[in-house]
């Protein structure tokens, strides 16, 4: 069955237990309310979440059932958060990040660019990375200018020029 990610645990918070997630989606409470929560996309592995509350722009604080300590807490560093797919809401008009993967761009004109081998956000943005047939991969800003349409089995993509 195929998993899309939720979050990470990005690390302990206080003395009790308490573990910081970034949540990769709109409505981080689905964590806790879709479940199980998988450690990793094909491990079978679990944890129980309960989403407490935000601290910041980005992270929310919660509990995982069986951790009562900081130690205990900072062993799930690092850990990302899974779900079954078929249990994710339908986004009318939107996309999750995980059917985007594997998709063909291609140019205005219909002409295949690469495929989307990866979604990545490292603080400034969301961005595809594209492998083109050959050369090295890249990455296109995921926004209305440069992809103005998804498909079923594509994206439309407006490579800005000098980018590739």
């Amino acid at each position: 069955m195929k998993r899309a990610c939720l979050g990470k645990i990005v690390g302990a918070h206080g003395v009790k237990g308490l573990v910081k997630i970034l949540p990769f989606g709109d409505d981080p409470r689905l964590i806790e309310t879709l479940g199980p929560i998988f450690t990793s996309e094909h491990e079978t592995k679990t944890l129980r979440i309960v989403m407490k509350n935000s601290a910041g722009d980005k992270f929310w604080l919660a509990s995982v059932e069986g951790i009562t300590d900081r130690d205990a807490s900072e062993k799930l560093r690092g850990i990302e958060l899974w779900i079954d797919r078929d249990k994710l809401p339908n986004l009318e008009g939107r996309h999750y990040f995980a059917d985007l993967i594997g998709l063909k761009a291609v140019d205005i004109a219909g002409a295949e660019i690469g495929k989307v081998i990866a979604v990545q956000n490292f603080g400034a943005g969301d961005l595809l990375e594209i492998q083109p047939k050959s050369g090295d991969s890249f990455y296109l800003p995921f926004n209305k200018d440069t992809v103005p349409e998804v498909k079923n089995d594509r994206l439309i993509a407006k490579i800005p020029e000098g980018l590739i």
